[in-house]
């Protein structure tokens, strides 16, 4: 019997199959690595190569794109997802072409289809763009009735309500005081305006909250909708659960719902109000300080939907001129105030840090910039640095003298460029021609070293991430000033490597996403022209032509 072996049958070799190939692009990586290539393959939701590395593999689908260009997804680093999808579903008094008498009459239709007893919510009221004036509370008091009123200042640090909201929120009752960090504004003669600012508003909102998880989900959808159709991938929400910014104690528990329904089409860093942390039966080994119950801190999650750093308030808004400043605004005798008392804050800033929470302290005069920067570089001395960094919220008047500090520490600043078009001229007015080179900076922070996040506030301004990047680049206001000072004006790429690859590294993501490169997430954006090559001006009519996030279309026109 012979013991030769048979011959072996061939085994038939073939090319791995790939999810999606990209093909005849003109892509932009913002690696400095490989920072261009015109092929691109995508499987498992992470890219596996560009160019001869993938054009001969197979693919389930194969695009060819006929020149369009491809950057990283766009990453709004700061803004409140929540919120603006709720404001889709509001009355909308968002610069109003018939002036306040068009306020008024959408504010009586929304009445009129209201049930007696029950809330009128309306949003997007910037007093500037009404000649500087508020509603008359007689005319709203007259239009809405009994129907409580809660009209949202666009900035979100103020409010418009009525008689009848101040009279269930207790404003109207003998002996009322104002609460700390904020107040209720009155007239000469002692008269509330309707006007509420600040901490005030949650005696107001306290009456509407909590929202339920359908209406926290259903406005998450909304919000996310728009966004992937503007090619964002990833966001910040700032501010959750918890303060007047939070819509429900259960918020993050409606994030989860929104990503399990398929609502959720980016990628979420939640950043819980400090105001809701508290303190926690830990050993005393621990020194703990203030956090959540079950010790969840930043950078819990996944990489879909992750805990981020903790929002501490330290001002107000500059548009309402309550941001903290060394000396008083222009023409005014208020230099705004602090959300509390210096101490405490501090203390607050502290105990959050020591407690495995990164910092996000919001600080926009320059008095209110001074204390985030000392607070936070005191918590870093002594409690040790973050895999996630720490970051000043807006940052919205930062002396020279902190540059080489935000640098050294890795401090992150998001200053919104996009206040530029519809607040720059009221900023630039109220800090006056010596102090508005501060406002806002960019190529400051940028020359420093300092990690300069993209972010929009939405819906405080256009969330619209290209229209962000032009107003990074000409800085231009509805006049046609410039906001703050040209010489923070970015080139094109340092404004979309700030919407990419710095705002991922701001958030402590920067390894796995913000650039193109083989192993990272195949979040991308198709656009229908180069960013980068265009002029300038048109940078915010280029068409999104598709958006993608973990390789799958978010938005398409293809």
């Amino acid at each position: 019997m012979s013991t030769a072996l048979a011959p072996r049958t061939p085994v038939e070799r073939r090319s791995p199959m790939l999810d999606l190939i990209l093909d005849n692009a003109r892509i932009r990586t913002l690696d400095d690595d490989r920072p261009g290539a015109r092929t691109i393959g995508l499987w498992e939701g992470k890219i596996v190569g560009f160019d001869d590395d993938v054009r001969s593999l197979n693919a389930a689908r194969r695009i060819n794109l006929d020149g369009a260009t491809v950057l990283p997804g766009f990453n709004d680093a700061h803004c409140h997802t929540t919120w603006y999808g709720l404001s889709l579903a509001s009355v909308d008094c968002t610069a109003l072409p018939g002036g306040l008498d068009e306020v008024y009459r959408r504010i009586e239709d929304a009445a009129q289809s209201t049930p007696a007893g029950e809330w009128i919510n309306a949003t997007g009221y910037g007093h500037r763009d009404y000649g500087g004036e508020y509603p008359d509370l007689e005319v709203l008091d007259r239009i809405t009735g009994d129907r409580p009123l809660f009209l949202r200042q666009q900035s979100g640090h103020s409010a418009i309500v009525n008689t009848a909201a101040m009279e269930r929120a207790g404003m109207l009752a003998p002996g009322f005081r104002d609460p700390a960090g904020g107040r209720v504004v009155r007239d000469r003669d002692g008269h509330p305006t309707g006007l509420v600012e600040e901490t005030a508003q949650a005696l107001i909102q306290d009456l509407i909250r909590p929202y339920s998880l359908d209406t926290v989900v259903d406005a998450l959808d909304r919000a996310t909708a728009v966004y992937a159709s503007e090619g964002i991938t990833s966001f910040g929400e700032c501010g959750i659960f918890a303060g007047w910014i939070g819509h429900s104690p259960l918020e993050a528990h409606a994030y989860q719902s929104a990503r399990e329904q398929g609502k959720l089409r980016a990628r979420a860093q939640i950043m819980p109000m400090a105001d809701g942390l508290h303190r926690i039966g830990a050993h005393t080994a621990d020194d703990y300080g203030i956090g959540l119950d079950t010790g969840v801190r930043t950078g819990f999650g996944d990489d879909w939907l992750s805990f981020g750093p903790a929002k501490i308030f330290m001002d107000g808004a500059m548009s309402g001129e309550t941001a903290a400043m060394r000396e008083d605004y222009a023409g005014r005798d208020t230099a705004g105030y602090l959300q509390d008392d210096p101490e405490t804050l501090r203390r607050t800033i502290l105990d959050v840090y020591r407690s495995g929470w990164s910092l996000a302290v919001h600080a926009i005069g320059d008095l209110a910039v001074d204390h985030a920067v000392r607070n936070i570089v005191e918590a870093m001395d002594t409690y040790g640095r973050r895999s996630v960094p720490n970051r000043i919220e807006h940052a919205g008047t930062v002396h020279d003298e902190h540059l080489a500090t935000l640098s050294e520490y890795g401090i992150a600043v998001t200053p919104q460029a996009s206040f530029a078009r519809d607040i720059g001229d009221g900023m630039n007015h109220s800090v006056g021609e010596e102090r508005r080179r501060l406002l806002y900076r960019g190529r400051s922070f940028v020359d420093a070293g300092v990690l300069l996040a993209g972010s929009s506030d939405r819906p405080c301004s256009d969330g619209n991430a290209l229209r962000g990047i032009q107003s990074f680049v000409d800085r231009l206001t509805s006049t046609g000033d410039v906001f703050g000072s040209a010489e923070e004006c970015l080139t094109a790429k340092q404004a979309v490597t700030a919407y990419t690859r710095t705002a991922a590294q701001a958030s402590g993501h920067g390894a796995v996403k913000g650039t193109l490169a083989r192993g990272k997430l195949a979040d991308l954006v198709v656009l229908g022209d180069d960013p980068l090559s265009v002029d300038a001006t048109t940078i915010k009519d280029i068409d999104v032509v598709a958006t993608l996030a973990g390789g799958e279309f978010t938005h398409s026109t293809l």
